[in-house]
């Protein structure tokens, strides 16, 4: 059982109901309509029967939403698997042995609330100039790849660097195109830790990349990638620029301070990348909040647990009727009006509050929350194999191994993992027809 899913499902009548005072999207109507039909007769299902005990037992499908807290847990498990090795006969191993990088991009609070009207504008405009910054940057050769142009004998180098190095600082992308250099994953959560609206970037980058003669340039040390602030600027200018063509109404509403400060590009080294990959895993097919962070669930306040991103520390925040937010535990609580600010409207009720919240980072219809650039992209096979033979990866033939039983065939009774589907459990109508027929 599901703490978050039941609790929406007690919520989820009165808001769909409810007065204009409590809008939703489409999207977020589907979502709650989802949750609600979710592992339901609604949606249909299997009946079994256990081949050691004879005793029968039966499933409901699930709704595989993307904001359903039921779902995502096979679809994490699947995707990490991937990032980490080739399920086929050919065992290559997709971590490549060299140092790994995690780059988290994220956005001035006042662009926050611009974000919030129009999410699948923004999001698709701020993975795109994210990853063409760090390509931008990544080409300059004093940043990736200086020894490789020395060793060339180019003699524009050291005179290409100054001028890029100039144009760097004030945030304009360099002359002059370059095939691309790195390989990236991008991944795009929406939510912070009090589930605020927090959008940021993630970017998983093997720590080396691919010049355009062909050759493979390693990076320069194992901490250290990429410069930060030479990053900011140029995603700082892109954005810029991206909205003010896209939606000019939109940029007129941008205070001016905004494109002068609160870009940040934050660099960790991660090591081989596989902890990386597990850490990036929960955000690729679950939703803004697990069970384990709930404490209490009532119908006028919700409280439940997270870290403090300065001191590290664990609190637990408590959504209530009379003060919106209260904060418990080490160092000082952050301000309601911080998180107003940052697109968590407060007023009425607690659980009020945290629906809006929950609400708030349902993904808009066709978005994707994880993207790939560079020698990483599903189109770039041959570059990605490319990269391999450079680096010498160990191409293991084996067979494939013996896979373990579905978990779903486990008879709950005996344990035995001997489920048999003898029928299907017909599907309910669809919610449109239940509307119209009330």
């Amino acid at each position: 059982m599901s703490l978050i899913a039941d609790w929406l499902v007690r919520q989820a009548p009165a808001w769909l109901t409810g007065p204009p005072t409590r809008p939703l999207t489409p999207a977020q109507r589907r979502a709650l309509h989802a949750i609600l039909r979710c592992r339901t007769p609604a949606l249909g299902g299997h009946v079994y029967r256990c081949g050691a005990c004879d005793d029968a037992d039966f499933a409901y499908h699930s709704c595989h939403h993307r904001a359903c807290p039921r779902c995502g847990g096979a679809g994490t498990a699947a995707w990490t698997a991937r990032q980490t090795a080739r399920q086929t006969a050919r065992q290559t191993a997709r971590l490549l042995p060299v140092p790994y990088f995690l780059a988290t991009c994220t956005l001035p609070e006042e662009l926050r609330p611009i974000v919030a009207a129009r999410p699948e504008l923004l999001h698709a405009l701020f993975f795109r100039e994210a990853a063409k910054a760090l390509q931008t940057i990544a080409a300059i050769p004093r940043h990736l790849g200086a020894d490789g142009a020395r060793q060339r004998g180019d003699g524009r180098a050291s005179g290409a660097t100054r001028s890029e190095a100039q144009g760097e600082k004030r945030g304009r992308p360099r002359s002059g195109r370059r095939d691309e250099q790195l390989g990236m994953v991008g991944v795009l959560p929406t939510w912070g830790r009090q589930l605020q609206l927090h959008p940021h970037l993630h970017f998983i980058i093997p720590g080396g990349g691919l010049a355009p003669d062909g050759t493979w340039r390693q990076a320069k040390r194992s901490d250290w990638l990429l410069p930060g602030d030479a990053v900011a600027a140029v995603v700082r200018a892109g954005m810029d620029e991206a909205l003010r063509h896209a939606a000019p109404e939109l940029h007129a509403q941008v205070p001016a301070r905004c494109w002068r400060e609160g870009w940040w590009v934050h660099w960790l080294s991660a090591g081989t990348g596989e902890n990386v990959v597990k850490y990036l895993a929960r955000y690729v097919h679950r939703t803004a909040i697990s069970d384990e962070r709930i404490l209490a669930a009532t119908n006028e306040s919700v409280t439940f647990r997270y870290t403090n991103t300065a001191t590290q520390a664990r609190k637990e925040c408590t959504l209530t009727a009379d003060d919106g937010a209260r904060q418990r535990g080490e160092g000082e609580a952050r301000s309601e009006a911080e998180g107003e600010a940052n697109g968590c409207p407060h007023g009425g009720r607690g659980a009020e509050q945290f629906m809006r919240r929950y609400l708030s980072h349902v993904p808009p219809p066709s978005q994707h929350r994880v993207r790939y650039f560079g020698w990483m992209h599903p189109a770039a096979k041959a570059r990605r194999l490319k990269v391999e033979t450079l680096l010498a990866v160990v191409i293991v033939v084996r067979a494939k191994a013996a896979e373990p039983p579905p978990w779903h065939l486990c008879c709950r009774h005996c344990g035995e993992f001997a489920l048999v589907k003898t029928c299907n459990l017909p599907r309910g109508p669809p919610t449109c027809a239940l509307r119209q027929s009330a």
